[in-house]
């Protein structure tokens, strides 16, 4: 379960018979509501419990739940303690090389008919709206370049596609460079979901748009007063930097995810965004596009217990969309955001 709206969608699909059981960011953030509703549920690395959980349904299914309780990452719920399972070493573990299709691949299915491929786990930086670091205490851990490249020729053939994405909260992979130029001597496209400016370098985007990458994804969030508040510490002079590399890299297209209706945001808040906004749109050469998100309390992070305050974002996007009235902005439904919020409250 990736999102709070899943859940709802994956209570109503259940079966009415067999074992059924759910894992993911949502079973990490709402781990007590989401595990009533399944007979256990996974924490953790899934690799690190699956196979111990299938030794014990395929030995005694009478027993089942009773002898999984014990094996950690397992929780059923009001049965045993809530514990995580972790893997210590990606390379160790088996890559889910298959990787079917629906029947219909329309403009809803996001990444289009490719291999998706897992560079890293877990995320370094910090921010205190995000809940990705809480769901790896430790250090980030990276696959190897010759996991990673044995991965792609695998996944490549068995699949029977000419594109890879790159998917991982950020692209810092300390070999990335020595595996574009990999995927660019196998001739297969790349595409990455978003990418951390202050961490990339000339030679990093060429090669990118090398490997057919026209667009790039960053999260600016906010201005750089209020973006240092929620420990997300990037300068606007390191994203107008990053401008210019697109720039020399010739990358077409920009998109950049802002957020209204973070905690201490105030209207000169918008204002810099706004500012901010106007300037990188008159560094780069390229299209640039607005993402303009809602600001939503994720349990365990450090704004968790503030509310979503739909009065507040109303009064912010409006100002702020009238201000960038002459850019293309693509604004989320307010009430559905809201339900992501409440779905799973305690």
């Amino acid at each position: 379960l990736q999102y709070e709206l899943d859940f709802a969608k994956t209570v109503a699909m259940k079966p009415k018979q067999g074992f059924t059981f759910a894992g993911g960011p949502v079973v990490e953030l709402h781990t007590e509501a989401v595990a009533k509703h399944f007979d256990f549920v996974i924490l953790g690395d899934i690799e690190a419990v699956l196979p111990s959980v299938l030794d014990v349904y395929e030995k005694d299914q009478n027993n089942f739940l009773k002898n999984i309780q014990s094996i950690q990452g397992v929780y059923i719920s009001g049965k045993n303690k809530i514990t995580r399972a972790s893997v210590r070493d990606l390379d160790s573990i088996s890559y889910p090389l298959v990787q079917p299709f629906p029947e219909i691949i329309d403009k809803d299915y996001v990444f289009g008919k490719c291999f998706i491929l897992e560079s890293a786990r877990g995320c370094p930086f910090r921010c205190h709206f995000c809940a990705i670091p809480q769901f790896y205490e430790d250090k980030m851990k990276f696959h190897s370049l010759s996991y990673l490249k044995k991965t792609i020729d695998e996944g490549l053939q068995l699949n029977h596609v000419q594109k890879v994405v790159i998917y991982s909260p950020s692209f810092v992979h300390p070999q990335r460079k020595e595996l574009l130029q990999y995927l660019l001597e196998k001739k297969i496209r790349v595409s990455f979901p978003s990418i951390k400016a202050e961490h990339m370098d000339f030679e990093t985007l060429e090669l990118m748009k090398a490997c057919g990458q026209k667009s790039l994804t960053i999260a600016p969030e906010c201005g750089e007063r209020l973006r240092f508040t929620i420990n997300k510490k990037v300068k606007d002079e390191q994203y107008f930097q990053f401008v210019e590399l697109c720039n020399q890299a010739k990358i077409e297209k920009l998109k950049l995810y802002m957020m209204i209706g973070l905690p201490g945001m105030q209207e000169r808040d918008i204002t810099e965004i706004v500012t901010f906004i106007q300037e990188m749109k008159k560094r780069f050469k390229g299209k640039l596009y607005l993402s303009i998100n809602y600001f939503v309390p994720k349990p365990g992070t450090v704004f968790a217990q503030e509310a979503f305050d739909k009065k507040t974002l109303k009064e912010q996007e409006k100002i702020l969309c009238k201000a960038l009235i002459s850019f293309q902005v693509k604004v989320p439904t307010l009430a559905t955001s809201y339900k992501e919020w409440v779905l799973l409250q305690d």
